[in-house]
This record gives structure tokens, sequence and C-alpha cells, in this order.
């Protein structure tokens, strides 16, 4: 007699366990950046949302950062990850916990640190280091074996991602005159206000340079801009010589044209009081005018518009900015920091 046996379906395969982990904070740049190398890395990921643990001052003047218990739960649950990425100093401090509880827990090395900028604090935990150009510590940190040096700031930008975000877009301003001229509004950073004043400057020179270019202005605002800012802008563009249309921040990211706006920029203007917003600016390599009026940007971001204008990548913005364009270069330091982590740390080997 033949017994018949149902034959059990093919167990599901099991989903890699993450090689890397991403730690972001409450911090957008930072997070941007975080995400910009872990893509470029290509291997399974995994982000953790990293809230801290209050600290007396003192102990975040001296790198002791630590996370909260639920935090610290999601950053332990399952398989440990081959290498943690994080970007700004508070997160360094965080992954170095994450390390040596790690290698306490489980013995061995522990998983393996990416960082993004300058920590600061305990730099031969890290094994490789990311920091750019224009940082202020740029000296003594390029003698380090484990630090990287790369212009601008990583983000996940693509051609492709923003080419789909204009398509999405385009409808809403046909209408309007080209050439297209996206503006990019940041906000207040360190002593450097972007206050009413300030955005009155920039829209009228933005205005002025679509009138002689006989096109649009197509102007999105961002978290960090002022409500008196944004309230200038409406004004002056209102009373200004250009065709223009003023989204300003919201929430809700549908509502939000940045990747839509900057997909169609024929040139693009962008304050300069972000980094990380310069950067993703020129992944059109359509040309770029830098807004940053005469002793406003100072430090770290005055080397950086430097070494855009010297590179030829960008211009500044003034109020008889001549209307031109020129083939400008994409840059974007994630694929840079992510070949050298692979080379370095020989990450193809946690990548089966």
């Amino acid at each position: 007699m033949i017994h018949s046996h149902p034959i059990a379906p093919p167990a599901p395969e099991s989903a890699p366990a993450p090689t890397v982990l991403a730690l972001l904070d409450g911090l957008a740049g930072s997070n941007s950046q975080t995400r910009g190398v872990v893509q470029a890395l290509g291997l399974p990921a995994r982000d953790v949302a990293v809230t801290y643990a209050r600290e007396w001052p003192w102990a975040r003047l001296v790198g002791h950062v630590r996370p909260t218990p639920p935090t610290a739960a999601a950053l332990l649950d399952g398989p440990a990850p081959a290498l943690v990425v994080s970007t700004g100093r508070r997160a360094g401090a965080a992954a170095r916990w994450l390390k040596d509880t790690l290698r306490r827990r489980d013995g061995g090395a522990g998983p393996r640190l990416l960082h993004i900028q300058d920590p600061r604090f305990a730099h031969d935990a890290f094994d490789l280091i990311a920091v750019p150009a224009h940082d202020r510590s740029l000296e003594t940190l390029r003698q380090r074996d484990n630090v990287l040096v790369v212009t601008g700031a990583p983000h996940p930008l693509t051609a492709a991602r923003l080419a789909e975000a204009a398509e999405a877009w385009r409808p809403t301003v046909s209408a309007l005159p080209r050439p297209w001229i996206t503006v990019l509004v940041g906000g207040d950073s360190g002593r450097r206000r972007l206050d009413a004043a300030v955005a009155t400057q920039l829209a009228a020179q933005a205005s002025a340079l679509a009138a002689r270019a006989g096109g649009s202005l197509l102007v999105t605002t961002s978290r960090r801009t002022r409500p008196d800012a944004v309230a200038a802008l409406r004004a002056e563009l209102s009373a200004g010589p250009a065709p223009h249309t003023l989204y300003a921040w919201t929430p809700d990211p549908a509502g939000n044209p940045y990747l839509g706006f900057l997909g169609l920029a024929d040139a693009s203007v962008v304050t300069g009081d972000s980094i990380s917003m310069l950067t993703e600016a020129t992944t059109t390599a359509r040309p770029l005018f830098i807004f940053a009026p005469a002793g406003w940007a100072r430090g770290p971001h005055a080397r950086y518009h430097t070494a855009l204008i010297e590179a030829g990548v960008a211009r500044p913005l003034a109020d008889d900015t001549a209307w031109a364009t020129w083939q400008g270069a994409a840059i974007n330091p994630a694929e840079t920091i992510a070949q050298t982590a692979r080379a370095r740390l020989k990450l193809s080997e946690t990548a089966g």
C-alpha cells in the first residue's frame, strides 16, 4: 500500500541580518549624511532613531553621551551589526557606547565604526572618520590614519530621484516662463541670521537675476526658515520684476517641493547657511548661485563657498549678477566614503 504524504512548502528564506546599523537622531542634516553613506554602501541596513539621556553639561563637553533606555534596547535588539554609521558628536558617542556594550556582551572586537564629521572625542575608537575639507580642525585631523578627507556633505540624492520628483511637480509650474530658477531658502545658523532683512535682499537679488534671464523663480523654504523671513520673501517677490511661485515649508512631505523644484531647476540659488543644501543642489550639475551677503558667512561655510566657486561649480549672487549658464559638477562624497569603507574595512566579507 502506497501512502502519500503532503509535501511541505519550502521554508521561507529568512531576511539577512542587517550588516549596517544607521544611527539617526533629531538633526535632519546629519541624518541625510548618514543615509547617503548607508545607501552608497549597498549592504543590508537597519535604521535606529536615537534619543539621548539627559546629561550634565560638562558630560556633553567631554563626550559622555548615552542613549535613553528605549534607544539602548532598540540598538541591542537582534544580531550585532558588522558596521555602525553615525554623523555628529552625539551620535558618535552613542556609537562608541554601542560598540563597548556589544564587546562586553558578545566578546570579540565589536562592530566597526564609520563616523561622518569630527567626533571631537575618542578618535581612535572609530575605524574610519570622514571629515569635510572645510572642517576647522582639518590640519590636525588629516594626520590620523583613520581619517578620510572629502569635499562637501554626503547625501542620498541622485539625478534619477530628482528627475522623478520633477515630473510630479512639473504641472504646478508649467505656466511659468523658463528658465526656471529654483531658490532654496534655509535659516538661522550659528550667529548667522536669515531674518526679514536678509530675506528681502535674497528675494530682490533672485528676482533681478530671473528678470535678466527672462525666466521665473521657484521658491521653497525649509523647516529652519523664520516666519518673518517667509513674510518678507512673499512681499518682496510680489513687488519684484519676475514671475514666481513660493511654497513655505510644511510638515507634510507631500507638500514640500524641495526635490521637485531642484529637479526642475535650470539653475539654482541657494542660501549659504547650509553646506548640505549647497551640496545637494550640485546633483543636477546645473548653474548654482550662492546667496551669502558680505560678512554673513564665516569659517567652514565661507571656505566651502570659496571651494565651490574656485572649482567652477558655483558663482556668488549679488545685485548685479549676470545671468549665465554653465556646466557644473555633481558633488556627493557618499560614494567616496563607501568605497573607502569597503576597501579598508573589508565590508564585502560581511555582505553575504
